[in-house]
């Protein structure tokens, strides 16, 4: 799969134990963990990729009203070196 310079779940190894979700708009928050992400989807999987698919069933991202989208997004991953 190409990578185009998106972030995979292999390269949060050793960075995070968890990856955290939430949105602000509809309240969703979660935290899952890397190693059963990995074990679940493999390392190579984008981790945007992972995220529209689990969020693909917000109302408000359902909606596809361009002034009010889904805030879903990964918390850590600005931290993440």
């Amino acid at each position: 799969m190409p990578r185009d310079g998106a972030i995979t779940f292999g390269d949060l190894v050793g960075k995070l134990n968890a990856v955290r979700v939430t949105c602000d708009r509809c309240g969703r928050t979660g935290s899952y963990q890397l190693h059963n992400l990995i074990e679940e989807r493999g390392q190579d999987t984008k981790v945007l990729d992972w995220l529209d698919q689990l969020t693909e069933h917000c109302p408000i991202k359902k909606a596809h009203n361009w002034n009010d989208q889904c805030a879903a997004r990964c918390l850590d991953l600005p931290k993440a070196p």
